[in-house]
């Protein structure tokens, strides 16, 4: 790891790929490589990383990659995703020549700088050509596609079955009236809390470092708070680390509303 490792709002345990520590550019074949490998596997999670794959190269194949953009405001799901969407890119693609991923971060009101960092390093390794827009989230994607180079016509979503609002959603949606409008795609709809760590901890892939001190969803940091299932006294920040949650039902106890990351 790089001496700058500390102040990139990364996680430094468990252990990091060493592939994945660096803060350059990712090589995009292994990422390729590694993921597609757990997906043939025999492994218990390998059947949610084949349909997550297979949605996103449906994806690519209806929309290419020019206005296909993904939501990225570095989440643990939407972590699970880019590296997802890194993977099938490749796959279509068979180069590391990948066109910039046209992406927007909606930023909440007194963001983490735990959290800033961590999107600006994965802009680097994910060669990211992303849009800062404050909330609310319908004005910050209008502004999104107002300003895209590119104005996208389906945008890549990290959300999942058991968040506000998400129960009756599919892989595919259009979205609702009064939004702006462009097809919503949802690749780890179907995943669990579980499955997001076991995918991340697996492959080794960084995450933003608040989860490793007790955070389970984050949003700013006036209404976010670590998560109070997992206070541990022994543990450096007096909590145990987000992946150690084993209810999921309980991920947004830290939060003072339904919003998460």
């Amino acid at each position: 790891m790089t001496d700058n490792w500390k102040d990139s709002g990364c996680s430094v345990k468990p252990v990091v790929d060493r592939h994945l520590s660096t803060q350059n550019e990712y090589d995009f074949k292994y990422i390729h490589d590694t993921v597609y490998s757990l997906a043939q596997s025999e492994h218990k999670i390998a059947p949610q990383v084949r349909e997550a794959l297979n949605v996103i190269e449906e994806a690519v194949d209806k929309y290419g990659q020019g206005v296909l953009s993904l939501a990225f405001n570095g989440g643990k799901d939407c972590t699970v995703l880019l590296h997802l969407v890194i993977a099938a890119l490749y796959h279509r693609l068979q180069t590391q020549n990948i066109k910039p991923i046209q992406s927007v971060y909606v930023t909440c009101r007194n963001p983490f700088p735990e959290v800033d960092n961590f999107v600006e390093e994965c802009v680097k390794r994910y060669r990211l050509e992303s849009i800062q827009v404050p909330a609310p989230m319908r004005l910050a994607l209008q502004q999104f596609i107002d300003n895209a180079k590119v104005k996208p016509e389906a945008i890549l979503v990290g959300i999942r079955r058991n968040d506000p609002y998400a129960e009756n959603l599919t892989h595919f949606d259009t979205t609702d009236e009064g939004w702006p409008s462009f097809m919503r795609v949802h690749p780890i709809i179907d995943w669990s809390y579980q499955n997001v760590w076991e995918f991340l901890l697996l492959l080794g892939i960084p995450y933003c470092e608040l989860y490793d001190r007790g955070y389970t969803s984050l949003g700013g940091m006036d209404n976010t708070f670590p998560n109070p299932e997992l206070v541990n006294p022994d543990a450096p920040s007096g909590f145990n680390p987000a992946y150690m949650l084993t209810d999921e039902q309980h991920e947004r106890c830290g939060r003072m509303n339904s919003t998460k990351k």
